[in-house]
């Protein structure tokens, strides 16, 4: 357990550079029409649906040796390819095409231009090949959660990484099967337990996970991430569930009127043109 800690957390070595990338929920277009029809469950379904998987990178990005800098930068001396995959925050595609060779010298700075984002990402994992490595990799983690157009490779490649390569797999989507066939749908079970009026775990298990992390339990890095990451994306859904229907409620108020309740009496009700 210690051993796996300390390589989790890469204590002993350098690590990559990580910005933790929030859930972006595609918006499910649900009508008023729709709204009225379907009510919560059919609009809840509606926004679940709209959560595709995104795709991976389809160009490959461009980098120069020295566009940051050509001093001051702690890469080591060598030749270097890299690869690139995108997050939409529910998870990570896999890898876009290679990049180029450069050919780095000591204190230079390499910069990389990324191609555009696919539809539904938001930010980007730089994965570097070792100095003087071949073409295909391996590679290692060496900057997550870019969200911008560039980026400056200023600091030393680390030691050790906690994702030592590019995912195989995407796992983009709701649900997806892992490179050993096992299925990840924890986020989707949270929202059918909302959906079938059971207690939603997720909240216990958010704070079980904080408190867990902040007392100093020696947590496997990964397993904390991924149990942050399906709890977040199951409260992105429903934060995103409450805009939608306010902006629906808020455009169509509709009007106090009164319907026959079918025993001689009537009863108040909302009506819309």
């Amino acid at each position: 357990m210690l051993m796996q800690y300390m390589l989790d957390f890469g204590m002993g070595g350098g690590q990559a550079v990580r910005a933790y990338t929030a859930p972006y929920v595609i918006p499910s277009g649900t009508t008023f029409a729709q709204f009225q029809a379907g009510g919560a469950t059919g609009h809840l379904e509606r926004l679940i649906a709209a959560q595709h998987a995104t795709s991976a990178p389809t160009a490959a990005h461009t980098w120069t040796a020295a566009g940051g800098g050509a001093t001051g930068g702690l890469l080591a001396a060598g030749t270097y390819y890299s690869v690139v995959t995108e997050s939409n925050g529910f998870g990570e595609t896999t890898p876009g095409p290679q990049s180029a060779q450069i050919t780095v010298s000591a204190g230079n700075q390499p910069q990389i231009n990324f191609a555009a984002l696919q539809a539904g990402n938001t930010a980007r994992n730089v994965y570097l090949g070792a100095p003087n490595g071949s073409s295909g990799g391996p590679y290692a983690l060496y900057a997550a959660g870019i969200a911008t157009a560039t980026y400056t490779l200023r600091m030393a490649a680390p030691t050790n990484s906690v994702a030592v390569n590019p995912p195989t797999v995407n796992s983009t989507g709701l649900s997806f099967v892992d490179a050993n066939g096992i299925t990840h749908n924890r986020p989707l079970e949270f929202l059918r337990e909302l959906e079938r009026k059971a207690p939603p775990k997720f909240y216990a298990m958010l704070r079980s996970l904080i408190d867990d992390f902040a007392g100093g339990e020696p947590m496997a890095w990964n397993q904390t991430m991924q149990s942050l990451r399906d709890t977040h994306t199951a409260l992105a859904i429903l934060a995103a569930w409450c805009s939608e229907v306010g902006a629906i409620v808020s455009a169509n108020p509709g009007t106090f009127n009164s319907a026959a309740t079918g025993i001689g009496g009537r009863r108040p009700v909302r009506t819309w043109p």
